[in-house]
């Protein structure tokens, strides 16, 4: 885990970032922890998976998580829905804009939205704040 932001400001949402990107863990940290939210960064589906298991009292609101051409990110949603744990826990898929059979493929996934990058913080803080029948932009 890269970051993980300790305090929750009131009204805050808990997401997790999970993207080998450094660079996109800390934009999406520091941008969600300055709008009040407890922020938890992953660099893989696998280590996610692993901390979600073992902090049980950490249920996410919102899971930012990059599908690319692994299939580690298919079956981390796969997982993720499964789970009544997580039934309130909306999930959205960062893709390339070139992936669009991906983009195709995580969207037969009921209520999975999407995020395509290079994207816009503002796109970002849109799906944190919307509602879960209006989290697709």
């Amino acid at each position: 885990m890269l970051r993980s932001s300790q305090e929750n400001i009131s009204g805050g949402k808990r997401i997790v970032v999970i993207d080998r990107s450094k660079t996109i863990q800390i934009i999406l940290y520091t941008c969600l922890r300055n709008a009040g939210h407890l922020v938890h960064t992953y660099n893989t589906p696998q280590e996610a998976l692993h901390a979600l298991t073992v902090i049980q009292d950490f249920v996410p609101d919102l899971i930012f998580l990059c599908v690319g051409y692994e299939q580690s990110a298919y079956d981390f949603i796969s997982y993720v829905k499964s789970q009544t744990t997580y039934a309130h826990t909306r999930l959205v898929a960062m893709v390339l804009q070139e992936e669009k059979a991906h983009i195709q493929r995580t969207l037969n996934w009921s209520s999975v939205s999407y995020l395509v990058k290079p994207f816009e913080i503002q796109q970002a803080l849109a799906l944190v704040s919307a509602p879960a029948s209006e989290s697709t932009p």
